[in-house]
């Protein structure tokens, strides 16, 4: 089956950074675009062959615009009656097996700052795949290569997820690899401090958070230039601050949730309203390639163990 990712569209400057950001994906991944309009039609009032002849009528304009920009990648298109734009795309990406869908920014906001607007906000919520979200004014960038690329690690199942996801990646394209690592001081003591001074737990957070990053600088092959950062301090608006530094920033999804579901813990969406980059958000319980690199990316990946379980 063709790798497919969605791109919802509509003809705004939203838009066009979820479709520029598309392309780039597209053709990291080697994967299909579908870009994706959804209308704000009751389907119910017409049989499916006469919505489906108006809505080719209503896109035809959009749609061609839309397929020169991208023109490279061969994109396809679907337009989909709805009144929630955030299920039409649920439903596309899931019809297609979709392993990502794009969307772009709020139109309000600092330029070159990822904020989701009503779309992006419901998509990070229970999507059936990973999520990218493009910064806003992301198609006026000279430059959209993919060559730094960030993950946000803390040792949990999902970061370990995010981490392989970066790696495979980075092979992929050549880019460098930033690990970060926050260690976060805790103020007040809860049952977690109630034999720790805050200095000795901030001491004691940083030491785990060192090892975790050891464990996963241990797991980049030779040949991939990894760097890493460990920072201490609020964990969304440090990460938000890293990805001035990057290309795309990888996360996992919070870890409670449903399965194979991409849903946005409180520091991922602090991180993704005020990302200067491309973020990605990966879903939960999806294994630890949700983005399937492997298929395509070579033997020698495949047969790479996959990361030890974390404890």
């Amino acid at each position: 089956m063709p790798r497919k990712i969605i791109i919802g569209y509509e003809p705004t400057s939203q838009g066009l950074d979820a479709l520029e950001l598309g392309e780039v994906l597209a053709e990291s991944l080697a994967a299909r675009p579908v870009i994706t309009t959804a209308l704000p039609w009751p389907d119910y009032l017409m049989g499916e062959k006469d919505l489906e002849r108006a809505l080719e009528r209503e896109t035809r304009a959009t749609f061609a615009a839309a397929r020169d920009r991208i023109e490279a990648v061969d994109p396809e298109t679907r337009a989909v009656a709805s009144r929630v734009p955030a299920e039409a795309l649920y439903e596309v990406a899931e019809r297609e097996s979709a392993m990502l869908i794009v969307v772009g920014s709020t139109h309000r906001g600092a330029l070159g700052r990822v904020l989701p607007g009503s779309v992006g906000a419901s998509l990070l919520h229970g999507a059936p795949c990973a999520v990218a979200v493009a910064p806003h004014d992301y198609a006026s960038r000279s430059e959209r290569r993919l060559l730094r690329l960030g993950v946000a690690f803390d040792g949990s199942p999902e970061s370990w997820t995010a981490l392989e996801t970066g790696i495979v990646l980075a092979e992929r394209l050549h880019a460098g690899l930033t690990i970060i690592a926050i260690a976060e001081p805790r103020s007040g003591y809860g049952v977690s401090l109630s034999v720790l001074t805050a200095g000795e737990y901030h001491t004691y957070e940083e030491e785990a958070k060192r090892r975790a990053l050891d464990s996963a600088a241990a797991r980049v092959p030779v040949g991939v230039n990894v760097e890493r950062r460990l920072i201490t301090g609020d964990a969304g608006a440090l990460l938000a601050e890293e990805s001035a530094n990057l290309d795309l920033l990888l996360m996992g999804s919070r870890g409670y949730g449903p399965l194979r579901r991409t849903v946005l813990g409180s520091v991922a969406a602090r991180v993704v309203n005020s990302a200067q980059c491309p973020v990605v958000v990966l879903p939960r319980g999806a294994g630890m390639d949700p983005l399937r690199l492997r298929e395509t990316h070579g033997k020698n990946t495949a047969d790479r163990p996959l990361a030890p379980a974390p404890s």
